[in-house]
């Protein structure tokens, strides 16, 4: 399986051609795309996304959301090693694991802002 690359939520080309991902690079942009997705932002679907409103609110429901994202991508076997750590102050919240795939391992680095 492959996808278009992206970079800052941009397609990337490269000698006039789109770039193309696959294996364990497909898997984490897949997983960092599902974390970027605010719940009820998809129009098709408005179940998809991480309820990060709610979740500032609780804890324990943002790091079961998040868990649930990326369990829900594609190609994901397992996580472990997750930490989830929110900053009220700027509306972040950095995001921790290793990620088991089908592919291979992925240490998972990530700040999403609200």
């Amino acid at each position: 399986m492959t996808d278009i690359k992206m970079e800052n939520n941009r397609l990337v080309m490269q000698d006039g051609d789109w770039v193309i991902v696959e294996g364990v690079d497909m898997v984490k942009q897949h997983i960092i795309v599902a974390l970027n997705t605010f719940y009820k932002d998809w129009i098709l679907d408005y179940t998809k996304g991480v309820d990060y409103a709610y979740g500032m609110r609780n804890t324990e429901f943002l790091e079961y959301d998040v868990k649930r994202q990326i369990s829900g991508v594609d190609g994901v076997n397992s996580i472990s090693d997750f930490s989830l750590s929110l900053n009220r102050a700027d509306n972040s919240v950095q995001i921790t694991a290793v990620v088991k795939t089908a592919y291979g391992n992925i240490n998972l680095q990530e700040n999403i802002y609200r």
